[in-house]
């Protein structure tokens, strides 16, 4: 230590200015003829220049950090990140914090607003529907319903982790749904009485169920299966726009169904992709069919852990599908009949589907025999016939069909004139998103 040799203050040895008085101290003192009076009162202003600037910077410093916090809590993100999908890594929080957060808009999209407990059921729906549609096959995408949506990167988009990619959708189609009712009501277009008997019935259903698990109430109910601010009113409100959407979807879809010879023209315009697909006009049908399926009786395990059967009880189970073909023919041999007749017999099924696989076409998935007479295109309403696979005996009962070249190129034209609706309505009713608003947890 040494000391000042303006203001004698203990100071480092290292230190060029006196933290006390500022002076330099690597200066000399050339002011030595200086009045006392003038140098007194030089020093005592130099004593408070460094605690007011210390002070300023404190203040300065403070203030810096409470507009940190302030901006943080209000869900401000300080990184330089666009307003996109990517503007946090993670928007899943606790329970108590949505519930905070719930009412907070996070969308506004003409005069309609999407708040995050509005934006939870679309999430909610999207990742629930998607998990019951693959199923088994989860593992196949990359997707593990064990781990949080978002620590998973999304295998279609790999610039996503699940999380964002099913929020994405969620918004996408809740501007979906907006846009198509607002041209519902532009059209002055209402849902069918069959969708307002739904949505009239809903509450009580919903009360029912509410009572049968025990549940304080509709909400509470409603807010434990989907999340935090799903009251029955945003539920109701989700429920009708979904049902008015959709039956406007299908209404403006029949006016711009193409014809077959649209279909045809648009189809050869675009054969090579379609082919790329696995798409031609060799590929048989897209069809619907009714099964019963009879499986053989008793078996041994293989080495493999394969149950193998005996050409005797392969032939018992053919003389039953035959016999319960018969009993079907002897009947009122219609489709609805089959149908009550697969539920009681089946080996396959839970006993109320009637037997009904829909969308079967080349590469469907389906046992190779049975996706052989379900897509041949010489098949008419109401062929039936037993077919043999490796399960058993399909009695087989043909619903539907169609070109599956025919009705590709069909679907695919009328996305695109859809499509295209949406887009255009999209520049007319732009949305506007504030990710650093979202707040949900997790939904599985």
């Amino acid at each position: 230590m040494m000391v000042c040799k303006y203001c004698n203050a203990e100071i480092a040895e290292d230190m060029k200015f006196c933290p006390n008085c500022g002076k330099n101290q690597l200066e000399e003192e050339l002011d030595e003829e200086m009045p006392v009076e003038v140098e007194q009162a030089e020093e005592k202003t130099k004593k408070k220049v460094w605690p007011v600037v210390l002070g300023i910077i404190g203040v300065i410093l403070a203030l810096a950090v409470l507009a940190v916090v302030l901006l943080w809590a209000f869900g401000v993100d300080l990184r330089p990140r666009a307003n996109d999908i990517h503007k946090k890594d993670v928007y899943t929080v606790t329970v108590e914090k949505a519930e905070k957060k719930s009412n907070e808009i996070v969308a506004t999209l003409a005069d309609k607003k999407l708040t995050n407990a509005q934006l939870q059921i679309y999430y909610r729906m999207q990742v629930v529907e998607f998990v019951n549609y693959y199923g088994n096959y989860l593992s196949y995408l990359g997707f593990d319903y064990t781990k949080p949506l978002s620590e998973q990167t999304c295998t279609s988009d790999k610039s996503m982790t699940w999380e964002q990619y099913f929020l994405n959708i969620a918004i996408e189609t809740w501007q979906n749904y907006q846009i198509m009712g607002m041209l519902a009501e532009e059209a002055g277009f209402t849902m069918t009485e069959e969708a307002k008997k739904v949505l009239e019935a809903l509450p009580d259903d919903l009360k029912k169920e509410a009572e049968t698990g025990k549940y304080e109430s509709v909400d509470a109910m409603l807010e434990e299966a989907v999340g935090p601010g799903c009251t029955l009113e945003e539920y109701m409100k989700y429920v009708e726009l979904t049902l008015l959407r959709n039956d406007y979807f299908a209404s403006i879809s029949e006016e711009m169904m193409p014809t077959d010879a649209e279909s045809e023209t648009y189809f050869t315009e675009n054969e090579a992709t379609f082919k790329e697909s696995g798409i031609t006009k060799d590929s048989g049908l897209i069809s619907a069919v009714r099964h019963l399926l009879v499986m053989p009786e008793g078996g041994t395990e293989n080495d493999a852990g394969e149950t193998v059967y005996t050409d005797a009880e392969w032939a018992a189970a053919l003389v039953k599908a035959e016999a319960l073909l018969q009993e079907w023919k002897n009947g009122a041999a219609t489709e609805e009949s089959f149908a009550e007749l697969a539920n009681k017999n089946s080996d396959d099924g839970d006993g109320t589907t009637g037997g009904l696989y829909e969308g079967i076409y080349k590469g469907s998935g389906m046992v190779e025999e049975f996706e052989a007479w379900a897509i041949d295109a010489t098949r008419k309403t109401g062929d039936t016939a037993i077919v043999k696979t490796m399960f058993g005996y399909h009695i087989m009962y043909f619903v539907s069909g169609e070109q599956n070249w025919l009705y590709n190129a069909r679907t695919q034209l009328l996305a695109e004139k859809t499509t295209a609706l949406i887009e255009e309505n999209e520049t007319k009713w732009p949305i506007d998103v504030n990710y650093g608003k979202i707040a949900v947890i997790e939904v599985l």
